[in-house]
């Protein structure tokens, strides 16, 4: 029985996939997404792509200003993934009054959008919106619980390794461990130890004193 919804993390959460998975077994995979990396969706006020109205029917985008692209091209980018290429006219770059909030390139000032095909940008589209809902925030507070008990038998219980061998003894090893690691949280519970703080690693405590 295949579940509803499957909770992941960032690296199983590509366009692809999140097409895939709805559209071959009805799985909807929820979990922290890749940001655009595009300076224009960092930049402020910079026009990133969820500001440009595409029409998949007619082929063509939209930009801020009102200006529809002039060329719609299948292409396979540098990591073998279907895109599409939307390129605007010169014509209309060039002179926009709001240019440099769109495009840098100075000798053939025209702004070019690289897009997954239809299925795969609308499920990625919608998967960084609901990130930023307080809903999906809950939700991922309740897996990092998950996540930090699934470590914790690992690291204290040794949870990868079966010492037994069979499917019936493997189990009772499982029901053995998530009885110990219940009886190890009432003991510090009951010591009234303060919980751990999260870990960070060197490089986020470098950005941090930077």
């Amino acid at each position: 029985m295949l579940p509803h919804r499957h909770m992941v993390d960032m690296g199983y959460l590509d366009a692809e996939l999140l097409a895939a998975s709805q559209c071959d077994y009805g799985i909807e995979l929820h979990g922290p997404t890749r940001c655009d990396v595009r300076w224009q969706a960092h930049g402020e006020g910079g026009f990133d792509v969820s500001q440009f109205v595409i029409d998949w029917d007619q082929r063509r985008a939209t930009c801020p200003r009102g200006k529809t692209s002039v060329s719609w091209t299948p292409a396979i980018d540098n990591r073998d993934n279907d895109v599409i290429k939307i390129k605007f006219a010169r014509a209309d770059c060039r002179p926009c009054a709001q240019r440099s909030q769109c495009t840098r390139a100075q000798r053939y000032p025209r702004r070019t959008l690289t897009v997954r095909p239809r299925e795969q940008y609308e499920a990625l589209k919608a998967a960084r919106e609901r990130q930023s809902t307080v809903a999906f925030r809950a939700e991922q507070r309740r897996r990092a619980g998950i996540e930090g008990t699934l470590s914790y038998g690992i690291r204290a219980c040794g949870l990868r390794r079966s010492r037994y061998i069979g499917l019936a003894r493997t189990h009772g090893q499982h029901v053995l461990t998530a009885a110990a690691m219940n009886l190890a949280r009432v003991a510090h519970w009951l010591a009234d130890e303060p919980r751990a703080r999260t870990r960070r690693s060197p490089l986020l405590r470098l950005q941090q004193v930077a």
